[in-house]
């Protein structure tokens, strides 16, 4: 069975606080997009494996079919083979979306035993992005960004920048302060703008913070405002997106730097 699994884009994070739990209240936008791993599931002995090597015991797809085997008592007898495509450490959350992508599919093949809102439960405590990719398509998420409010889907076509280096989420969260709080702006008006292709009222602290502590993820914003373009950091980095289509200048100037370009288009989910 191959399945694709898409990447997301925060098309927007407001970080309104900080919570009890030591984690961050935030506000986002999330839109699946068609870029994807490849995801190969068949009987066997219960392993995951993926082309970048990442070890089993580390691999949040083993992690979250361990859970599935001790909340239902059943074990997923499968073997999952990943091929990443989505570039990693780059707020892309490809990690998230194949242990949504499994969790789902390992819960029809089993004749499903947990319900969709158990699945959610399990997606949740092994990501906090997890439990989006279950439907995907556009959604705000609340909370820690587990608490999703589905949305009329968009449809839009962005460009993707990718540099060569990894953004750690932790480090990034660690230096928020509490000038970096605020509130989003009318949701309302948010989406209004969207539809029209315009990111004017678009933000990301957190892809500001992460701009500063990566200087390639600061040189990417940079290049494309100097071509006129609203640039926004998705997650906490390093992947960087403008709404619209790849210029002849973008495509160049990202070549020459070595950096990774992606023509990507909304996805609307499962």
């Amino acid at each position: 069975m191959r399945l694709l699994s898409p990447a997301k884009i925060n098309l927007g994070l407001w970080v309104l606080g900080r919570r009890p739990d030591r984690y961050h209240e935030i506000f986002t936008l999330f839109q699946t997009v068609d870029l994807f791993d490849e995801v190969y599931i068949k009987e066997g002995p219960l392993r995951v494996e993926t082309n970048t090597g990442i070890p089993m015991e580390e691999n949040l797809v083993y992690k979250a079919l361990l859970e599935f085997w001790r909340r239902t008592g059943v074990c997923p007898e499968v073997t999952v083979y990943i091929n990443k495509r989505i570039p990693q450490g780059a707020g892309l959350g490809g990690g998230s979306s194949n242990v949504a992508v499994v969790l789902r599919v390992v819960n029809e093949i089993l004749g499903g035993p947990l319900t969709e809102e158990e699945l959610l439960d399990i997606a949740s405590s092994i990501s906090s992005d997890a439990p989006f990719f279950l439907r995907g398509g556009t959604a705000i998420g609340r909370g820690r960004g587990e608490i999703l409010e589905p949305i009329e889907p968009l449809d839009l076509t962005f460009t993707l920048i990718v540099p060569d280096v990894s953004s750690s989420t932790g480090k990034v969260y660690s230096l928020l302060q509490e000038r970096h709080f605020r509130e989003p702006p009318d949701i309302e008006d948010l989406i209004a703008n969207l539809r029209d292709g315009s990111a004017d009222l678009l933000e990301n602290v957190l892809g500001d913070i992460a701009s500063e502590v990566y200087p390639q993820i600061g040189e990417v914003k940079r290049f494309l405002e100097s071509l006129g373009l609203r640039p926004l950091v998705t997650g906490t980095g390093s992947g960087v997106f403008y709404i619209g289509s790849v210029t002849p200048e973008v495509k160049r100037g990202s070549q020459l730097r070595g950096w990774k370009v992606f023509e990507i288009r909304s996805w609307p989910g499962a």
